[in-house]
Formats: structure tokens, sequence, C-alpha cells
């Protein structure tokens, strides 16, 4: 039998954590952004935004299953585990500045953190595994459009 892996455990139940909370976030009435701020072109609905980070949530937990699948240094395991969790809390640090104090340049300062530890995680996960460095490109695109929907709210607000 196969050992499991602590950190890939805890790296998926973050991801799904993660999720829960931004349902949580998106799914309140408090989140009035969508009629309080001119929003860009191709800025998704709340319920679009879900069926994103849903579909992006499954990809990052099939990457965390390739990254975590092959023998890794203690170091490198925590390494990994440590970057996506603050991911995920940037992710939702950035929605969290968005639609509940709809400060577009706090939006804007996340969304650069975010895409550069974006990249970090990527490479990361693209130098253990291949295929879950694959998997987690997605990820990866959003975030740079992202930074697009930022610069636009600024611009436009």
């Amino acid at each position: 039998m196969k050992k499991i892996n602590p950190f890939g455990i805890g790296n998926i139940i973050a991801v799904i954590i993660g999720y829960a909370a931004l349902f949580r976030l998106l799914s309140q009435p408090l989140t009035d952004v969508f009629t309080s701020i001119t929003l860009p072109a191709g800025f998704p609905t709340k319920s679009g935004l879900l069926v994103i980070w849903g579909l992006f949530s499954v990809l990052w937990i099939a990457s965390c299953l390739f990254v975590y699948s092959i023998p890794l240094s203690p170091r490198r395991m925590r390494n990994i585990f440590l970057n996506s969790l603050i991911l995920i809390i940037g992710i939702f640090t950035w929605h969290y500045v968005l639609f509940f104090s709809a400060n577009v340049s706090g939006t804007l300062a996340v969304a650069i953190a975010d895409i550069l530890l974006t990249v970090v995680v990527w490479f990361m996960y693209l130098v253990t595994h291949r295929y879950g460095g694959y998997l987690f490109t997605p990820v990866v695109i959003w975030h740079i459009y992202q930074i697009y929907l930022s610069i636009a709210l600024v611009i436009k607000n």
C-alpha cells in the first residue's frame, strides 16, 4: 500500500475549504459591486465566478494528486504546500476586497501579488510533475485575465 502524503491531503483540503469560503462569500447578498461601480467588459457574474472557480478547484486538486504522487523531499513538499495555501488566501482576498469593500486600487494590488505567486506555484508544480503543471495552467491564464479586470476597474472608476 502506498504511503499517503500529509501535505498532499492538506493541499487538497485547503483547496476545498478555499472554494467553500469563496462560494459562501459570493453567495451573500452583500455583494452589490455589480450595481455600485462600473465593471469592464467581460467581467463574469457571481454565478459565473463560482463555476469558473469550481472548475479551477477540480483542476487544482488533480494537479495536487499528480504533484504529490511522486516522492519529494520534505522541504519541497512543505514549500509547495505553503505557497499554495498563501495563493488560496490571496484568491479569497481579491474577491473580498472587490465585492465587500469595492476598493478597486486594492483589488489591483492583490491581483499583482496573486499573479506573482501563481507563477511561482505553477513553476513549482511544473518542475515537480509535468502533468501537474499542465493542469494548473488554466489558473495562471485566469490570473492574467484577472490583472486585466483589475486594471480596467481602476481605469473605469
